[in-house]
């Protein structure tokens, strides 16, 4: 009969105790560009706890007067017919940027970058709010 059995009974990792504090940070907050650029918009997360990028889930997503749009899911564009839509970023380095190739006005919206976590945590970032000027000479 062992004395210390009763000692061990408690959870060994209990989930609450570490929370992944991850901040996911977008910038710039507004962003403008002319027809037929190319876009960056920059989002980075960082954790105190490296979690692996099997682990992680890098959404983004736009916001616009139609509604919610998924761009990308999964770190891979989930447009169809769309290849102007990708990441850059090396994520190893917490690096999740979008790039959209030759911009239509059409891609007015502001952009979420969307991080999920092993544990199911989802943290968003603030949006980056991005504008499209008709280049000029089309009417």
């Amino acid at each position: 009969k062992s004395l210390f059995f009763p000692l061990f009974e408690t959870p060994s990792l209990p989930t609450t105790s570490e929370p992944w504090h991850l901040l996911v940070t977008q910038t710039p907050a507004k962003e403008k560009a002319k027809e037929g650029e190319t876009v960056v918009l920059n989002c980075h997360f960082n954790s105190p706890r490296r979690p692996s990028l099997t682990d992680l889930m890098v959404r983004w997503y736009k916001e616009d007067e139609k509604g919610q749009m998924d761009l990308l899911e999964s770190n891979t564009t989930i447009l169809p017919n769309n290849s102007r839509v990708f990441m850059s970023g090396d994520l190893s380095q917490g690096d999740a940027s979008l790039v959209i190739l030759n911009v239509t006005t059409s891609d007015h919206g502001i952009y979420f970058c969307e991080v999920t976590l092993p544990d199911g945590k989802v943290v968003t970032g603030d949006g980056t709010k991005l504008r499209i000027r008709r280049a000029l000479g089309n009417i």
